[in-house]
């Protein structure tokens, strides 16, 4: 049994920030891979063959981040390592998809309940 990546994620939060912004385009294949794991982590794995970690000096600490090749840190890898990471910390169980749409999001609960993307959730109201 894996042990928990306990919210809020501080130290994962800007990578999966952009994971969330991104898994309904460049990371979905990831998530609809699931529940092969071994396909999930092939395809998350091909996103992060042009990539190289980095550790990094954030307001919230040291990081590793993702950078492209180049050396600057694009979305993509960015987003790509922190769900890799976290992955390795907590297994696939936080990588859904929405039981009314399908579209893929992030379960960043401390339970890992959540069953909607953001325009589902019960009791969501949408931004004015």
């Amino acid at each position: 049994m894996r042990p928990a990546a306990v919210p809020p994620f501080r130290t994962l939060d800007p990578a999966l920030a952009a994971a969330e912004r991104l898994l309904a385009t460049g990371l979905s294949t990831v998530v609809y891979a699931l529940p092969d794991e071994l396909l999930a982590a092939a395809r998350l794995n091909t996103v992060l063959a042009g990539t190289s970690p980095r550790l990094t000096l954030t307001r919230q600490g040291w990081q590793v981040i993702h950078v492209a090749a180049g050396g600057r840190a694009d979305e993509l890898a960015v987003a790509a390592g922190g769900l890799a990471t976290l992955v390795a910390v907590a297994g696939w169980s936080r990588l859904k998809r929405c039981e009314t749409c399908a579209e893929p999001f992030l379960d960043r609960t401390n339970g890992r309940t959540r069953r909607w993307c953001t325009r589902h959730r019960p009791n969501h109201r949408p931004p004015a």
